[in-house]
């Protein structure tokens, strides 16, 4: 987790991203307590390392937890909005399925998942950002998201 975040900050550090310092371990157990389950592994390494952060390419974000506490319509039962991009023009949450399965899923379409891992949704950034080849959008094409 700590090279892909190393290597999205190198790809983005001429065009400005800001890393938030690591959040602290009460601040992820307040976190899902608020939320009501427990974060993934992934997410919980993710969120030790770094705490979010602000990318200026696409105005992409991972929204630091006390930014997703600070919007109750940003989370609910077995779910949050952990990243978006353009001043919540869009979004992606992390769902809760129970039995210690998740998967993320886009706003613009709640039934489909997109994957379990937050690595390949990272990877997916790095590569492509939201816009280009190999990036988010293209991959929501692939999954029949969006058109």
């Amino acid at each position: 987790m700590r090279q892909l975040i190393t290597a999205i900050v190198q790809k983005h550090e001429k065009d400005g991203i800001d890393i938030y310092p690591g959040a602290m371990l009460s601040e992820i157990d307040a976190f899902e307590q608020k939320i009501g389950f427990p974060l993934p592994d992934e997410f919980r390494r993710f969120y030790l390392l770094c705490n979010g952060f602000g990318c200026n390419e696409d105005i992409f974000n991972i929204i630091p937890l006390a930014a997703i506490m600070e919007h109750p319509d940003h989370y609910g039962d077995n779910w949050f909005y952990f990243s978006e991009y353009m001043i919540y023009l869009d979004m992606w949450g992390l769902r809760f399925l129970g039995d210690n399965c998740y998967e993320i899923f886009n706003a613009s379409d709640l039934t489909i998942g997109m994957t379990s891992s937050l690595t390949e949704f990272l990877q997916r950034f790095l590569k492509g950002n939201v816009f280009d080849p190999g990036g988010l959008y293209k991959w929501h094409q692939e999954l029949g998201i969006i058109s």
